[in-house]
C-alpha cells in the first residue's frame, strides 16, 4: 500500500529566460509576483525545514510520526531543488535589487539555524506550514493554476508542490505538538514565520512591479486597493492559524487533489 506521504522524484520542464513572463499566472501580475516570490522563498526555507527536522529526529518517540517527519523532509528537499532550476529564468531578467533581497533571505535562514533553538525552528516550520496549507487548498479550490492564461510550466510545478503541501499538511503541527505543545509560543511563531514570508513577497512584488512598469507599462502597477485586499487576505489566514482550536486534521481535501496526486506518482521517475 502506498504511504499517504509519498516521496516522488520528478523532472519538470524549466522556463528559458527568453520565455519568461512576469504575468505567468492567469495573466495577473499580483498572483504571478506572489508565485515568483514563493518560488524564491522556498529555495532557502525548505533546506531550513530539512535541517530543522533532522535536528530533532532522535527526540521523536512515536515511530509513525518519525516516518512522517522523514517523508515530510524528503518531499521538501525535492521541492527546493525543482524551484532552484525554475528560478533561473527569473534571475536572468535583471530585476534591480532582487538578488540583494534574495541574499538577505539566505542570511535570515542561516542565522536562525545558527542562533535559534530547536523549538524556535520547529515552531517556525509549523507556522509556515499552517499558512501554506491554507493557501494550497485555496489554489485548488479556485483552479487558478488551470486558468487558460497560466503558463503550463508554472502550473505543472505548482500543482505538484501544492498537492504535496496538502499531503503532508499535518506533520509539522503533529511534531510541534509532540515535542512542545506550547500554544502561546506556537502563536508567536505563526506570527514570526508568516510575517517573514509576507514581507519577502511584498518586497519582491514591489521590486518586480517597478521594473515591469518601466518595461511593459501600467498593467504591472499594483494599486493601493489591491495591496490592501491582499493584506486583508493574509491577516485572515494568520488569524485562522492562531486560533486555540486550529488543527490541520480538520481540513477537507479539495476535490481533484487525489487525481493530481495519482498523476504525479504515475509520471514520477521514482516513488518511495
Amino acid at each position: 500500500m502506498t504511504h499517504p506521504i509519498p516521496v516522488r522524484r520528478l523532472l519538470f520542464e524549466s522556463m528559458p529566460a527568453e520565455e519568461f513572463k512576469p504575468d505567468c499566472v492567469a495573466a495577473n501580475p499580483v498572483l504571478s509576483y506572489t508565485c515568483w516570490g514563493v518560488s524564491m522563498y522556498v529555495t532557502f526555507l525548505e533546506p531550513f525545514i530539512v535541517k530543522s527536522m533532522h535536528r530533532i529526529m532522535d527526540d521523536i518517540k512515536d515511530d509513525d510520526l518519525r516516518e512522517n517527519v522523514d517523508r515530510f523532509a524528503r518531499q521538501e528537499a525535492q521541492h527546493y531543488q525543482q524551484h532552484q532550476r525554475f528560478n533561473e529564468a527569473l534571475f536572468a531578467q535583471g530585476y534591480p535589487g532582487l538578488n540583494e533581497r534574495y541574499e538577505i533571505l539566505r542570511q535570515d535562514f542561516d542565522r536562525m539555524l545558527e542562533e535559534e533553538s530547536d523549538k524556535y525552528c520547529v515552531g517556525f516550520v509549523e507556522g509556515f506550514e499552517s499558512y501554506t496549507t491554507q493557501g494550497a487548498i485555496a489554489v485548488f479550490k479556485t483552479g487558478i493554476m488551470n486558468h487558460p492564461e497560466t503558463d503550463p510550466r508554472v502550473a505543472d510545478l505548482f500543482n505538484w508542490h501544492l498537492m504535496e503541501e496538502i499531503e503532508h499538511r499535518t506533520v509539522a503541527f503533529d511534531i510541534y505538538d509532540h515535542l512542545y505543545g506550547d500554544y502561546l509560543y506556537r502563536v508567536k511563531m505563526c506570527l514570526i514565520a508568516q510575517g517573514h514570508i509576507t514581507r519577502f513577497i511584498m518586497d519582491c512584488t514591489r521590486i518586480m512591479s517597478a521594473y515591469d512598469v518601466e518595461r511593459f507599462g501600467k498593467k504591472y502597477q499594483i494599486s493601493l486597493p489591491v495591496r490592501m485586499f491582499n493584506q486583508i487576505g493574509r491577516v485572515i489566514l494568520t488569524t485562522r492559524s492562531c486560533l486555540p482550536w486550529y488543527t490541520p486534521h480538520r481540513y477537507v481535501v479539495p476535490e481533484g487533489v487525489e487525481s493530481v496526486s495519482k498523476h504525479y506518482s504515475d509520471i514520477a521517475q521514482s516513488v518511495s
